[in-house]
């Protein structure tokens, strides 16, 4: 399958391609860089001919390639590079990438590829149930206040299970979530979001979905208007009202914080 490859420069984390070093002399071939490598590089300012970069540019680079093309063959849809660390003693050769479908949204699309001793393993199936439980989050809340006046933005914590281990919306504590809320105080003021937290924590409960959850009041506001990206934004507007924050500990007992 061709596919035409994009980039998106991430400086802070593409660190390997800026590794000193002499620059590299092949004994024997000279390597060849594709379109898509030379693309990285130019964007870095680095040189785009072989022979001009040094052994650990170059090691970066093609390793690079390689953890893109896993990406893009094993889910087979093109994904859009944002970064690499290259491996040291303490850290492990590492790839940032987001899929081009669904668009990097402030990073929360962004997929790590890491590598192993038997080749590579990436976290982008965490992504499509992740998905899944802010998608049934969010079906319960606009079911319990009969409203579309809330929201909940989900990241993943910790995930140990796969979409289709999951029966019946049962997460069996195995992934966890940080998950943002905003709430229309028309539908849920500061005297009603208790007993919404408490409801909410046993649907969690119920589903065992574990995790941090931060429930926000807006007044004067549609909360639909809200994106991923603008969430801190918010806690600094005349709308924003306080918040309510809650998880469970070892227990699985409820534990809150009330901030209004």
């Amino acid at each position: 399958m061709k596919r035409t490859f994009s980039l998106i420069t991430a400086a802070a984390l593409t660190l390997g391609l800026f590794s000193c070093g002499s620059p590299h002399t092949a004994k024997n071939s000279k390597p060849v860089l594709n379109d898509w490598q030379k693309e990285v590089l130019a964007a870095e300012g680095l040189p785009t001919e072989a022979d001009q970069l040094t052994d650990a540019q170059l090691r970066s680079i093609q390793r690079i390639y390689e953890m893109i093309t896993y990406l893009n063959d094993k889910y087979d849809e093109e994904f859009i590079y944002a970064g690499y660390l290259e491996p040291a003693a303490n850290q492990t050769e590492t790839l940032f990438a987001y899929p081009r479908l669904l668009g990097n949204d402030y990073g929360r699309n962004t997929v790590t590829v890491k590598a192993t001793k038997d080749g590579f393993t990436d976290d982008y199936s965490d992504r499509s149930i992740v998905d899944y439980a802010e998608e049934m989050a969010n079906d319960f809340m606009k079911d319990y206040f009969d409203s579309d006046q809330v929201i909940a933005f989900f990241k993943v914590n910790a995930c140990d299970i796969k979409k289709n281990e999951v029966v019946d919306g049962d997460f069996q504590w195995k992934l966890g979530v940080s998950d943002i809320i905003f709430v229309n105080e028309d539908i849920c003021n500061a005297d009603q979001v208790e007993e919404f937290a408490v409801n909410y924590a046993k649907w969690l409960h119920e589903h065992e979905l574990d995790g941090n959850h931060r429930i926000n009041i807006l007044q004067h506001y549609d909360v639909n208007k809200i994106t991923y990206g603008e969430i801190a934004d918010m806690y600094d507007t005349d709308y924003y009202k306080g918040y309510f924050n809650f998880g469970f500990d070892s227990d699985k007992k409820m534990y809150y914080n009330l901030n209004i």
